[in-house]
C-alpha cells in the first residue's frame, strides 16, 4: 500500500492494518507515525515474497565425473615418472692440454701449508731469543713475508722490552752468460735494529723492517752478478731484552766468564760505578 492512500484513511483503519500485519504498541502511535510503520513494516516484508512458494531441494547419489578420473591418473603417473627418471651422466669432453695448464697453475698458486713460528734459540738465561718460520717451495719473497706477517706482529705484540731484527734468508741463484752453469748461494737480508717498547707500533714496526729486507734484496740482485731469487728458506725473529743502562744497573756475567776470576764487573747501590771504575783503574 503506497504512502498517499494511507494518508486518505483514518487512524482507526490504519491500526486495524498495523493489527493484521503484527505490529506491536501501534495503538500508541499517531496518524503519521502509523503510516511510517506500515510502510518500513511493508518494505522489510514484501506480502509478494513471502506468499511465493519455496522449491525444497532433494539430495541424490554423488556420482564421480569420469573426466576427473583421467586427469587423476595421469597426474599420478606423471609423478611417478618424475621421481623414478634418472637422467643419462653428461659425458665431458676432457682437453689434455687444458687439464695439464691447470695442474700446473694449481702447483704455481695452490694452497700453501700453514705456517708456524717456533723459537729456535737461546741464550744467557733467554736474554737473548730467536724464533723461526721455515720457507715453503713456489712462495716467493713477497708473498711470504705478507703471509706471515701476522705471526711475527702478534710475536712482537708478546714480547715488548725488547731490541729485534728480522733476518730473511733466501736461496739466491744465477747462470753464467758463458758456460750456462747454474749456480746456488744462501744470502740473508737483515733488517734495522729497532727498539720494541709498551707504545711501539708492532704492526708500524713490522712493516719497516720488511721494506729493509726488500731493498736489501734489489740491491743485490743489481749488482750485475746475474742473481735471481729461488725461494725463501726462512725468517729468523732475533730479540734482546731491552734495559737501558743507569747508574745503579747491574748484569751478571755467564757463568763460563765469571769462573775465569779475569773480569771486574761492579755491583754498586748508588750512582758513582764511574767514580768507583776510576779509583779501581787507578
Amino acid at each position: 500500500m503506497s504512502v498517499y492512500k494511507m494518508e486518505k484513511q483514518t487512524v482507526k483503519e490504519l491500526q486495524e492494518i498495523a493489527k493484521q500485519r503484527g505490529l506491536k504498541g501501534y495503538y500508541k502511535l499517531h496518524k503519521g507515525q502509523l503510516i511510517d510503520a506500515i510502510h518500513v513494516h511493508g518494505s522489510l516484508q514484501p506480502t509478494h515474497l513471502l506468499d511465493s512458494p519455496v522449491p525444497v531441494l532433494q539430495p541424490i547419489a554423488y556420482e564421480p565425473l569420469k573426466t576427473l578420473n583421467k586427469v587423476t591418473s595421469g597426474l599420478k603417473s606423471f609423478a611417478n615418472w618424475l621421481i623414478s627418471y634418472v637422467p643419462k651422466p653428461i659425458k665431458r669432453v676432457v682437453s689434455k692440454k687444458l687439464e695439464a695448464l691447470k695442474s700446473k697453475v694449481s702447483n704455481l698458486f695452490g694452497t700453501t701449508e700453514k705456517f708456524e713460528i717456533a723459537e729456535n734459540k737461546s741464550a744467557i738465561k733467554g736474554f737473548t731469543k730467536q724464533h723461526t718460520i721455515d720457507g715453503q717451495q713456489g712462495v716467493d719473497a713477497e708473498t711470504f713475508l705478507n703471509t706471515v706477517r701476522p705471526l711475527v706482529v702478534n710475536l712482537l705484540a708478546r714480547t715488548r722490552g725488547t731490541k729485534l731484527n728480522l733476518v730473511l734468508t733466501c736461496v739466491m741463484e744465477r747462470v753464467a752468460m758463458t758456460t750456462g752453469e747454474v749456480t746456488t748461494a744462501i744470502a740473508p737480508f737483515v733488517s734495522r735494529n729497532e727498539v720494541n717498547l709498551e707504545a711501539t707500533d708492532v704492526g708500524e714496526l713490522y712493516n719497516n723492517a720488511t721494506d729493509k729486507i726488500k731493498e736489501s734484496m734489489a740491491n743485490f740482485q743489481m749488482r750485475g752478478n746475474n742473481w735471481r731469487f729461488k725461494a725463501v728458506q726462512k725468517l729468523d725473529v732475533n730479540t734482546v731484552v731491552h734495559k737501558p743502562l743507569r747508574g745503579s744497573s747491574y748484569i751478571p756475567l755467564p757463568d763460563k766468564l765469571a769462573n775465569k776470576k779475569v773480569i771486574i764487573n761492579l755491583k754498586n747501590t748508588d750512582d758513582e760505578c764511574f767514580i768507583m771504575l776510576q779509583v779501581v783503574c787507578c
